[in-house]
């Protein structure tokens, strides 16, 4: 069994900003969409899985259809990663891809709507009690975000005396650093003032930012507990032979965010990138061990990029062969199965 959760490829910047030499610049599909170059990693990371799981992966189309079962954060780019890799992983395109259109896979993708996505992208979903955390700790210097708050401050001052505007949030300034890295990986020049924080402290500045989401224990389980839920159901389903048409594969397109709540969560940065690169996955895979009885191995894989070697994770409190017994052990305290419950005040 697998369950593999990617990030979308590489997009456009989500901003602009004073100074900026791209700011007119003619973006297929516009701000915060997949670039070509994106389709092409998340085609790529398809065929990588494919050298992997190509024996789960049935001949007949209709049989594709029922063992597969893939799902998607609603964001126009994630869709079209999905898509993307799917061609890659089903060779459903022996040409590859290099336009800007996918076409549609025999594989049907379900889109989950963003206010009900507890899974994926949560930050649409009102929840009273995360934001409540987050304010708190803002609000506390003495906190864990408190360095962070610190040298974001400085930062934000800094890079709104560089573009000559105010940058009026830590969100705000995290989405101009965004939009540095986006143009790093789509080989574009920066502007001109950018060499004094790029990448090393706007990388910072991101990751930091990213990880505040998670940043206490009752975070963590809000953040990565729904989506532990539904990786454990499948899992469960599956060594006890109650999973529908005997599916084997499942796909999850996301966000970095998605990847670094679960990684946070699990405490598992130290062995991961810091921030998950556009076109990297992390797979749970589910193993019969001659070691068990009655029970499977669960393994943890990254891709840290769309083209390298798969590298197995240690699992925390899980060690040697983890049984999913023992894994579902390990992160009993993260499991959430209601996220509404949780985030009430």
């Amino acid at each position: 069994m697998v369950l593999a959760l990617f990030r979308h490829g590489v997009r456009s910047p989500i901003v602009t900003f004073p100074t900026d030499p791209h700011a007119n610049y003619p973006w297929v599909g516009g701000m915060e969409s997949l670039q070509p170059k994106g389709l092409v990693q998340l085609y790529e990371l398809g065929q990588s899985m494919r050298a992997r799981y190509k024996f789960l992966i049935p001949d007949h189309v209709a049989k594709q259809k029922q063992k597969i079962y893939a799902v998607s954060s609603a964001s126009q780019r994630c869709i079209d990663s999905a898509q993307s890799f799917l061609a890659g992983f089903l060779q459903t395109s022996t040409t590859g891809i290099n336009g800007s259109v996918v076409p549609k896979q025999p594989v049907l993708l379900h889109i989950i709507p963003g206010d009900q996505d507890a899974i994926l992208y949560q930050l649409n979903v009102t929840c009273p009690r995360a934001s409540l955390i987050r304010t708190q700790l803002k609000e506390d210097p003495t906190s864990a975000l408190g360095p962070f708050l610190r040298e974001g401050a400085i930062l934000q001052e800094y890079v709104s005396s560089l573009i000559g505007a105010p940058v009026t949030s830590l969100h705000n300034l995290a989405l101009i650093c965004d939009a540095l890295e986006m143009y790093h990986t789509l080989g574009l020049p920066q502007p001109a003032w950018a060499a004094k924080v790029f990448p090393e402290r706007t990388r910072e500045l991101m990751v930091r930012y990213l990880q505040s989401y998670s940043a206490t224990p009752e975070l963590k389980r809000i953040r990565g507990g729904p989506l532990l839920a539904e990786f454990l159901d499948k899992m469960r389903r599956v060594r006890d032979s109650r999973m529908r048409f005997g599916r084997r594969i499942f796909l999850y397109s996301g966000h970095d965010l998605t990847q670094m709540s679960l990684f946070n969560s699990m405490d598992m940065r130290e062995q991961t990138l810091a921030r998950a690169d556009c076109g990297s996955a992390v797979v749970f895979e589910l193993h019969k061990s001659k070691l068990l009885v009655g029970d499977l191995e669960v393994r943890m894989i990254q891709y840290a990029t769309a083209g390298s070697v798969p590298k197995q994770l240690e699992i925390p409190r899980c060690p040697g062969v983890c049984s999913l017994s023992e894994f579902e052990r390990s992160v009993s305290h993260l499991v959430l199965s209601d996220l509404n419950e949780a985030c009430l005040t």
